[in-house]
C-alpha cells in the first residue's frame, strides 16, 4: 500500500488557516476584528479619499469580492501610506484571493516597517509556506524569534517547519518549549503527535492527538489524522469514521476526501472513490496521486470518456508518469471500443517508458490493432475481432475484500495495470488550522 508523508502545504493553508480583517481602529491596538465586523462598523461622517477606498475594501471583503477588495485596499494604502490596516488587509485580500506570492511582498513589506510585530512575521512565513518556500519561511521565522523567543505562534510554525524538514528533535523541543509555558496549547500539541507518527510511534501519536480532540473537538485535522493512524494499523473502518467526522466539520476538507477515495478505490468502492477524489481535486488538492486515481476510479464505474479525459490531465501534471499514458491505451481499448485512441496511447507509452522489456504486452497490444486495420484495409466488409483487454469487462475481477461502507454502484475496473498502484494513500493533516 502507497503511503504518502504529508499533504502540500499550500493546500493547508488555502483550506485551514486565514487572517483576520482589520478595521480602521484595530489597526493601532493590535487587534483582528473579522471581515464582516468591520464592515460594518462605526465610520466617520467625513472621510478622506483613502478613508473612503479602504471602507468600500471591506464592504466587498464582506462579500468575499476578494478581488475587488484587494485593488481598493491597495488604492487606499497608495493614497494613504500611513494607513497601515489598508497595507495588512490589502495583503490578507490577496491572501484570500490564492495569490500567495503577492500577498507574501505585501506582508513582508507591513514587516519591514514593523519588525517587532510577530502577527507581521507570521503573515510573511504563512504566505511562504503556501507556496512551499519552507527555507524563506523557516529564516523569516529565525528572525522574527530573535525579537520573540518565546512567542508560540512563531514557536509553532518553526517546530512544523523543522518537521516538515525532517529535523525531529529540534521541533520536538520547540513545541515541548511552548506546552512548558501553556500545557494546553493544541497545535504544539498536534505538532508533537505529527512528529511521532513520522518517527514510527503510532500509539504515543494517537494518545497526543486525543488529548488535543478532548482540548478542541471542532478541529477537523485531528479527525482526520486519528483517521490516518487508524489506516496505517489496517482498521480501515474505523478511519473512514474518522474522516467522516472531519468532512462533517469541515465539508470541503479535501484531505479527508482524498484518504476516503484512496481507501474507497483500494476496496473497489469506486462510486465513492469518484465522489470522494472528485471533491478532493474540486477543492484544490490535484497533484500526481490524486489527479490520476480520479481518472482510475472513473475508470472503475466504466465511464471510459471521463476517465481518459481526468487521465490525460493527470499526465499533463505527472508527464514522468508514463503508466497512465498506458491506462488510457486500456480504456480506449477496452471501455470506449476506439482503437485508434488505444494504438495513440500504447506508443507514446512505449517510446517514453524506459527499460521497457521487449516482451512487454504493450507491444502485443501495438500489433494486434495494426494487424486489424491492415485487415480492415484489405477486406472492409469482414468485421474485425476486437483485441481482448486483460482484466476487461469479459473477464470480471473478483477478488477485493469487503468494501467498506455503502458498496453500491460499484464495477470492476477494466485493467490498466497503473491503477493498482493508487489503492491506498494517505496523508497527514496540518498542525495547524
Amino acid at each position: 500500500m502507497k503511503m504518502l508523508k504529508m499533504v502540500r502545504s499550500s493546500v493547508l493553508v488555502k483550506l485551514l488557516a486565514g487572517a483576520a480583517l482589520m478595521g480602521m481602529t484595530s489597526a493601532c491596538g493590535g487587534g483582528q476584528a473579522g471581515g464582516k465586523e468591520a464592515a460594518v462598523a462605526e465610520r466617520p461622517k467625513v472621510m478622506t479619499p483613502a478613508e473612503q477606498k479602504f471602507y468600500a475594501g471591506l464592504d466587498e471583503a464582506a462579500k468575499e469580492n476578494w478581488q475587488v477588495a484587494a485593488t481598493l485596499f491597495s488604492e487606499a494604502s497608495k493614497l494613504d501610506p500611513n494607513l497601515k490596516s489598508a497595507v495588512v488587509n490589502y495583503g490578507i485580500a490577496l491572501e484570500r484571493s490564492g495569490d500567495f506570492k503577492a500577498a507574501s511582498n505585501v506582508y513582508r513589506e507591513a514587516w519591514k516597517a514593523d519588525p517587532n510585530n510577530p502577527r507581521a512575521a507570521a503573515n510573511v512565513a504563512r504566505t511562504l509556506l503556501a507556496v512551499d518556500d519552507l527555507a524563506g519561511a523557516g529564516e523569516v521565522l529565525a528572525e522574527a524569534l530573535k525579537n520573540n523567543p518565546e512567542h508560540p505562534s512563531l514557536l509553532n510554525t518553526m517546530a512544523g517547519i523543522l518537521r516538515q524538514q525532517k529535523k525531529y528533535q529540534p521541533a520536538a523541543e520547540m513545541a515541548r518549549k511552548v506546552l512548558l509555558r501553556d500545557q494546553k496549547n493544541v497545535a504544539a500539541i498536534k505538532t508533537l503527535a505529527l512528529i511521532y507518527a513520522d518517527e514510527g510511534k503510532l500509539q504515543l501519536a494517537e494518545t497526543f492527538f486525543r488529548n488535543a480532540l478532548k482540548l478542541d473537538e471542532k478541529d477537523a485535522s485531528i479527525y482526520v489524522n486519528l483517521g490516518l493512524l487508524a489506516h496505517r494499523r489496517g482498521d480501515h473502518q474505523v478511519a473512514m469514521l474518522s474522516f467522516d467526522e472531519a468532512l462533517k466539520l469541515q465539508p470541503d476538507n479535501a484531505v479527508a476526501m482524498a484518504n476516503i477515495g484512496s481507501i474507497a478505490l483500494h476496496f473497489r468502492d469506486y462510486a465513492r472513490a469518484v465522489k470522494n477524489y472528485k471533491g478532493a481535486v474540486d477543492a484544490g488538492l490535484v497533484n500526481c496521486t490524486t489527479a490520476p486515481a480520479l481518472g482510475y476510479a472513473y475508470e472503475g464505474v466504466q465511464d471510459g470518456q471521463n476517465a481518459v479525459a481526468q487521465l490525460a490531465k493527470a499526465h499533463e501534471l505527472c508527464p514522468k508518469d508514463h503508466e497512465i499514458l498506458f491506462a488510457m491505451g486500456t480504456i480506449c481499448m477496452g471501455q470506449l471500443r476506439d482503437n485508434d485512441c488505444a494504438l495513440k496511447h500504447f506508443e507514446s507509452y512505449s517510446q517514453r517508458k524506459e527499460n521497457i522489456a521487449k516482451d512487454d504486452r504493450v507491444f502485443m497490444y501495438i500489433k494486434a490493432i495494426k494487424d486489424m486495420k491492415a485487415a480492415e484495409q484489405a477486406a472492409p466488409a469482414t468485421a474485425p475481432e476486437e483485441v481482448p483487454v486483460e482484466g476487461g469487462a469479459e473477464e470480471p475481477v473478483n477478488t477485493a475484500e469487503p468494501t467498506p461502507g455503502n458498496n453500491e454502484g460499484t464495477s470492476t475496473i477494466t485493467g490498466s495495470r497503473a491503477s493498482e498502484r493508487y489503492g491506498v494513500s494517505a496523508y497527514y493533516a496540518s498542525a495547524s488550522r
